[in-house]
């Protein structure tokens, strides 16, 4: 029987993976594009992204995002109420009905007197699980990049950290306000207070593109703020992988 890996691996830059080790995850806003049938919802939600990968599965996902990475304990995610993204096919009679539904809802709450607010909150707590949501496959789009066609998005089994839905913060960013990158990092500075806290034994494996990224890296871990103790940095030392050697090696 295959099991599920107890590591979920988040890939990003350089330069991101050493704010992680400085001030831990940060929320930030990934735009999202959602088609069921005739329907498309665009919108960006505040958000982090990991993968639910074997090392062995590493070769066909990393790059996409990025040639660097961090590997976290799934207790760890679990714990923090990190939650598996749900595919849809955009074909799905599913996923249209359930756009539909959403859409019918918010009608129907903007034209009740709602005084108490109880409509309101049955809303958000309906319209939270869209954040959760992503298509099975579709165009993948990334910044200067060409867009993939047909990129299938259930391979990377994605767990996504989501902030509650609360007065201070835009769980929801439609996408004509968010096109930009200078919008996107406006945005992005108003969820920077959210963080994904990790302990230093939380983390498993970390990733970098080349042999000679190894010692900066190292380097990195013994100033970091999050405070790595001298055993932790050797023994996290010895669980670095490299990009060149997983598309050679696992």
């Amino acid at each position: 029987m295959a099991h599920y890996p107890n590591i979920l691996f988040h890939f990003t830059t350089r330069q991101s993976l050493y704010a992680i080790l400085n001030n831990t995850f940060k929320a930030s806003y990934a735009r999202e594009r959602i088609l069921g049938g005739a329907k498309i919802m665009e919108f960006a939600v505040p958000m982090v992204s990991f993968s639910d990968l074997r090392l062995s599965e590493l070769k066909e996902n990393i790059g996409t995002y990025g040639k660097f990475g961090i590997g976290m304990t799934k207790d760890w995610a679990i714990n923090k109420g990190l939650n598996p993204v749900m595919y849809a096919s955009d074909k799905s009679l599913f996923t249209e009905n359930f756009m539909k539904g959403i859409e019918d809802f918010f009608k129907l709450v903007s034209k009740t007197d709602d005084i108490t607010g109880k409509y309101e909150a049955a809303y958000n707590n309906t319209i939270n699980t869209l954040r959760y949501i992503k298509n099975y496959k579709g165009d993948l789009i990334r910044p200067g990049k060409e867009p993939t066609p047909n990129y299938v998005f259930a391979n990377e089994r994605e767990w996504r950290f989501v902030p509650p839905i609360s007065d201070g913060i835009l769980s929801f960013v439609s996408i004509d306000q968010i096109r930009t990158p200078q919008q996107k990092s406006r945005f992005n500075q108003k969820v920077s207070h959210i963080k994904l806290h990790f302990q230093p034994d939380d983390i498993k494996y970390l990733i970098v593109e080349r042999d000679n990224d190894i010692n900066p890296l190292i380097a990195h871990l013994k100033i970091a703020k999050v405070g790595f103790p001298n055993d932790m940095v050797d023994r996290l030392s010895s669980r670095i992988l490299t990009y060149e050697q997983i598309e050679k090696d696992v």
